[in-house]
This record gives C-alpha cells, sequence and structure tokens, in this order.
C-alpha cells in the first residue's frame, strides 16, 4: 500500500488592500511636518503643498495621489516650488543658485559655452513667466515632486536643447544623459559647491 501523503489545505494568501488617498495624504503630512527647517524657512503650508503634488497635470488626468510616493522622498523640493509659485524671490535664488551651473554644464555638451549660458538664462526667464500665469498649469506649476527639482529643471533644458534649429539629439539621448549625471539630491538646504556655482543672475 502506498503511503498517503499529508492532506495541507490550500490557504488563500491575504489581499493587500491598495494605498488610498487617505492613507497617503497621512504620510505626506508626516513627511511635511518631519522637514519642518524647509516648510518654516519658506514659510509655506501643508495645503499648499498637498494642492502642489495632488493638481492634474497639464494634460488634464483625474487628481490623486495614488502614485505619488515620491513627491514624499522629495518633500523639500516641492516646498521650494511652492515658495516659487508663490513669487519668493529668495526661493527662485536659491534654485538658481543651486542648479546654474549644472544645467549650463549640460547645455555645453552641445553648444558653446557663450550660446550655452544664453540658452540657460533663457531658460529661467521663461520658466519664471510662464511659473507666474495663473490662465493655465505652466512652468513650476507643473512639478509634482516624482523627481529632485534639479533633476527636473535638467529634463525641461534637454527638451530646450532639442528644439534647437540644428537639434538632433532623441529622446535617448536626453535619457543617457540624465541617467549619466550624479545622483540629485533634494534641494532643502544643500549647498552647492563654492568653486563651481557662478553668480545668480
Amino acid at each position: 500500500m502506498k503511503p498517503t501523503l499529508p492532506c495541507v489545505s490550500a490557504t488563500r494568501a491575504p489581499k493587500v488592500q491598495p494605498a488610498t488617498d487617505a492613507m497617503q495624504l497621512d504620510v505626506l503630512r508626516r513627511a511635511y511636518f518631519a522637514s519642518a527647517p524647509s516648510h518654516r524657512r519658506w514659510r509655506i503650508g501643508i495645503d499648499a503643498v498637498i494642492e502642489q503634488i495632488t493638481a492634474p497635470s497639464p494634460r488634464g488626468s483625474a487628481r490623486s495621489i495614488a502614485w505619488k510616493f515620491p513627491a514624499i522622498q522629495w518633500i523639500d523640493d516641492v516646498i521650494i516650488a511652492c515658495a516659487c509659485i508663490g513669487g519668493e524671490q529668495q526661493a527662485w535664488h536659491h534654485v538658481q543658485l543651486a542648479n546654474t551651473w549644472r544645467l549650463r554644464e549640460v547645455a555645453e555638451l552641445r553648444l558653446t559655452p557663450s550660446k550655452a549660458t544664453l540658452l540657460v538664462e533663457r531658460f529661467w526667464r521663461e520658466l519664471q513667466v510662464d511659473t507666474r500665469r495663473t490662465d493655465l498649469i505652466a512652468g513650476m506649476r507643473t512639478y509634482r515632486g516624482g523627481e529632485t527639482l534639479g533633476r527636473w529643471l535638467i529634463s525641461r533644458l534637454l527638451a530646450h536643447v532639442e528644439s534647437l534649429p540644428t537639434g538632433a539629439m532623441t529622446r535617448g539621448n536626453v535619457d543617457t544623459i540624465l541617467d549619466t549625471l550624479p545622483r540629485l539630491r533634494t534641494l532643502g538646504f544643500e549647498v552647492p559647491e563654492p568653486a563651481r556655482v557662478p553668480q545668480a543672475t
């Protein structure tokens, strides 16, 4: 007689409840209050941060934060973006000081140093003008915290470079450049390298 194997009852794996907007908002609030130095410095309230992260995209997608956990990781950058949107010139100065040298280095991959400088200056002007517009979602208003603000700025600058008449840069080239850059950290109170940072204009 063949030995019988013990009968093991099949058990169903417990269902994993998807993260709800309410749950993520709670995580977002905790991250916000953990970043007290940033939101106190720029005088940005939690409601402004939630509004920025959960606002519909320019393409008109539904209002939801079901995919926005990266925004919690980069909440310091979202707070600074909110300050820029609110017209805080010191916030704009902080963002430019931390990123102008990096944007110029990226632009110089395709342009001469003088042309790269002009392109970056025009980029900052257009970004501020677009951000001040209230009739549509543009400029800094489109930043949702899905990546560092520095990487987001570089990606937008590369889009400018792509649109140049002589440009033959493809989307793949843009991704390659972004992937070869050093890991961009949240701005927060990070002090850029003095030897490499030009005076903000």
